[in-house]
């Protein structure tokens, strides 16, 4: 998770001395195996075991079943859901305090995402220090005008209403701002930040000859329209797919590539298959930060086509790179992309028009450096992550340095 990743680098940077609780098991994906952790990092990670992970991923994927639509039912889910909140709790606490008990005295409690929040807000009363929860978007903000949305929906809630001495949530356009202000959250310990960008200090060398003979399937006669993300369901690569349709359509020589894994990644390739696309889609799976910089220094086009919210680190690191841009219309992007401007610009579902669009920009190499130039100029507004994190570690010392005082004073 790039945010995490970055986060964890600004708190280094920092000096700060970190000791990681994580989960043994990545708690919202399907799969059984074990988190991989990269080795030699600059902190302690410590796994709570969370054996009941295991059964609780058999219970989600047999309530699936139960379901036409692929999707755990909503009274399954919201169980699960609850159950998972509270046994991380129990799991992550009782992980921490091991970790304490081996001499680590934390002076503040960072939980990331909901989920880790009751624990933290937990131990740091426990242990008298202050806590800081982090949420990384919400999908709280279109429900917000329902009735008993922190009962409908009690872990989505549980960041913003466990309380923190500090809540830090991103503004990646699905405006966790609004879901703070309604639930009351005092502006004194709200901080609303965009992510930075974290280009590479020297310019990717990697040249398009490079990244042929890396991944076979590439082919240097093509325009190669990039997409970088999760392969969830909502970041909708299936509209990428029929938008592909219309380049072939069209004979224009384009060929979608996808980095990144995930649960839909078999559905989206029998989708291909069915669209009679496969031959122009390379699925590369997970891809090192790197590498995704190399892709974006030597593609043509970037797609980007999420349901919820298109404000995300791939749309600012297309910018960064100078990568035009095929995206839908949406609000929480409108201050970022202007269509014809930087980007073409579709209605979500159109996606005859995305493929209009793709393949415009295919054929007219002008039009490609025009929105390039002004993709440039949109990267120069963007936070670096030494910025952004330099703006955090002020705020967390400045908690750190008050709850000493207060200790010292009672």
């Amino acid at each position: 998770m790039p945010s995490l990743r970055e986060t964890l680098k600004g708190h280094v940077a920092g000096e700060h001395e970190i000791e990681l609780v994580l989960p043994r098991f990545d708690p919202f994906s399907d799969e059984v195996n074990e988190l991989i952790l990269p080795e030699e990092q600059p902190f302690t990670v410590h796994l709570a075991p969370c054996s009941w992970l295991l059964l609780l991923k058999k219970l989600r994927n047999k309530a699936r079943c139960l379901s036409n639509k692929d999707s755990v039912p909503y009274v399954f889910r919201w169980l699960l859901n609850v159950f998972m909140l509270l046994a991380l709790t129990v799991s992550l606490s009782f992980a921490a305090h091991r970790v304490r008990k081996k001499g680590f005295k934390p002076d503040m409690l960072y939980a990331h995402n909901q989920y880790a929040a009751l624990s933290g807000y937990i131990l740091s009363r426990v242990w008298r220090i202050p806590n800081v929860t982090r949420l990384y978007g919400t999908f709280l903000a279109d429900l917000m005008k329902k009735p008993l949305v922190s009962l409908r929906y009690p872990t989505a809630a549980a960041g913003y209403l466990v309380p923190s001495d500090l809540l830090i949530c991103a503004d990646d356009g699905t405006r966790g701002d609004e879901v703070a202000q309604k639930f009351g959250i005092a502006e004194g310990r709200f901080r609303f930040w965009q992510n930075g960008v974290e280009p590479p200090s020297t310019p990717p060398k990697m040249s398009r000859d490079d990244l042929a003979a890396r991944f076979p399937d590439l082919k240097q006669d093509s325009r190669w329209a990039l997409s970088c993300s999760r392969l969830s369901y909502w970041k909708r690569i299936d509209r990428m797919l029929r938008a592909l349709t219309v380049c072939q359509h069209e004979k224009v020589a384009c060929q979608l590539i996808v980095a990144g894994d995930g649960p839909e990644r078999a559905k989206l390739m029998s989708l291909a298959k069915d669209l009679g696309i496969a031959d122009f889609v390379v699925w590369l799976g997970g891809v090192a930060h790197d590498d995704i910089w190399a892709l974006m220094n030597t593609a043509d086009i970037f797609l980007l086509t999420n349901d919820v919210t298109n404000r995300c680190n791939p749309l600012y690191e297309a910018a960064w790179a100078g990568l035009p841009i095929v995206s839908v219309v949406d609000s929480s992007t409108a201050d970022l992309l202007e269509n014809r401007r930087n980007a073409l610009l579709s209605a979500p579902d159109d996606v005859q028009a995305l493929g209009d669009h793709l393949v415009e920009l295919c054929r007219d190499d002008k039009l490609r450096k025009q929105l390039s130039v002004a993709q440039k100029e949109l990267s120069k507004t963007f936070w670096s992550w030494d910025e952004r994190m330099r703006v955090e570690v002020r705020e967390l010392e400045r908690l750190m340095a008050e709850s000493f005082d207060e200790r010292q004073r009672g």
